[in-house]
């Protein structure tokens, strides 16, 4: 890393850039590789680090204070603890068993299947994707025992790649959780836009859902594994305590309606009433705030329903807090004016691009996008193709907010390989019930499927929304 960030910033400007410009690319060079190479942690403080020495700056502390002071870092420092309580409870156990437990559901076992990934989506969206993989895995492995199923049968396998697909684009469907949040803080940093949240739903909601419903249709129709007893589905093996809501998880429950609330109302409520006035002013960070203390001072059996020390040392994940704490403000500064790196990359790439129409240039950017975030982390893939959309969509007349929006859905289609994403590291550990081979092979196709799906219908649909 050291390396390419002296080697690369060295080199004398060229064209339009300028020696800080040249400064920065090597240090984004240099954090590309470490995150691929040799994770996230560290690297994010190297790069960091060498920020100060970038002449951007004066000193580390000018990019300290746009980094770790800035309002989403803030915010993700306290939904970590906000989701573990959520977590903690029980509530995802609830979710996943609730929805199974229809009557309806006797007999059918693709509907059956359907609601159950939908329960692991639902759990991803709104609570924790990595406590979903593991409670409806749990389940399965049930279901597989009293229906007849073996490890390594082809229904078990479908299951585990169809839960760990809901935990990864269940992940993206609210604005404020890793991946989306990232990206669209980075686009407002680079375009001085503010993103509408609820348009950003309107969006990623349907569109992660009909993702589900077609890797359904492609189990059933392509795949065709052998159902064996669970035709004759009934759904009793339903943990009958686990669809009780206790007092405690009532008033958790709550608290995350009132979250999901806050997140949405300036969106929703005139701008000069009172509750939106009273929300912008706290914004994000200040919002989980207000119901971190509120939660503090909710006690059960003694204890307070939300310990922050206790819930944050459990959850807290600095991998992607530190990642964050370096592209948010890096995307905005290494497209600024003092770099020229803009206009040289537009100046470069013009002569290229001139030749292919809009949609060529989305289904190529989308493509690349795609690929790359499955044998890199999708968090770092995502907010790098968004700086370049910014960069480039502009020349070519494109709106960039629904380029946006589908980029975050296709580069969370990243489960082909184990370096694709930390769910997809579980899924091919999981050697007890999956074979590698099939994992490689059954994941290669829903993706594809769902890339064309998400480049086709997520374009008309963003479009339409934006």
């Amino acid at each position: 890393m050291l390396a390419i960030i002296v080697g690369i910033g060295s080199i004398p400007p060229s064209g339009t850039i300028t020696p800080v410009g040249m400064k920065l690319s090597g240090i984004f060079l240099a954090a590309l590789y470490g995150w691929t190479f040799c994770g996230l942690f560290w690297p994010s403080l190297i790069a960091i680090m060498a920020l100060a020495f970038s002449g951007a700056f004066d000193n580390l502390a000018g990019f300290l204070s746009t980094s770790f002071g800035n309002e989403s870092l803030v915010f993700i420092l306290f939904l970590f603890a906000f989701t573990e309580v959520i977590n903690e409870v029980g509530l995802v156990d609830y979710i996943a068993n609730k929805m199974i437990s229809f009557k309806f559901l006797n007999n059918r076992p693709w509907l059956f299947s359907f609601v159950f990934l939908a329960a692991a989506y639902v759990c991803a969206a709104f609570i924790n994707m990595f406590a979903a993989i593991i409670v409806c895995w749990n389940i399965l492995y049930i279901i597989a025992k009293r229906f007849g199923f073996a490890p390594y049968d082809k229904y078990p396998t479908l299951m585990i790649i169809g839960v760990t697909l809901a935990s990864i684009i269940g992940g993206i469907v609210m604005p404020y959780k890793p991946v989306p949040l990232i990206v669209l803080k980075a686009y407002t940093s680079v375009s001085g836009e503010t993103v509408d949240f609820l348009q950003y739903i309107l969006f990623s909601l349907p569109m992660s859902f009909l993702v589900m419903i077609f890797f359904v249709l492609i189990c059933r129709f392509v795949f065709r594994p052998e159902l064996k007893d669970l035709r004759r589905i009934n759904i009793d093996f339903v943990d009958k305590n686990a669809l009780i809501l206790d007092t405690k998880q009532k008033v958790t429950l709550s608290f995350l309606f009132v979250f999901i609330f806050m997140m949405l109302a300036p969106s929703l409520l005139p701008k000069t009433f009172f509750l939106t006035v009273f929300i912008n002013k706290l914004g994000i960070a200040g919002c989980l705030m207000f119901l971190t203390v509120i939660m503090t001072l909710v006690r059960f059996d003694g204890k307070p329903l939300l310990d922050f020390r206790e819930m944050s040392a459990k959850s807290f994940n600095w991998d992607i807090y530190l990642t964050m704490c370096f592209v948010i403000p890096f995307a905005g500064l290494f497209t600024s004016d003092a770099t020229g790196i803009k206009p040289f990359i537009v100046g470069l790439v013009q002569p290229i691009l001139s030749g292919l129409s809009p949609m060529a240039f989305i289904i190529i950017t989308m493509l690349l996008a795609t690929i790359l975030t499955n044998f890199a982390n999708n968090m770092v893939v995502a907010a790098v193709f968004a700086t370049m959309i910014f960069t480039l969509g502009g020349s070519l007349g494109l709106e960039i907010m629904p380029l946006i929006a589908v980029l975050i859905l296709c580069s969370s289609l990243s489960m082909v390989t184990p370096a694709a994403c930390p769910n997809s590291a579980i899924m091919f550990a999981n050697s007890q019930w999956c074979k590698t081979s099939d994992l490689y092979k059954y994941c290669l196709i829903t993706v594809s499927i769902a890339f064309v799906l998400t480049v086709s219908v997520g374009m008309l649909w963003a479009n339409i929304i934006y």
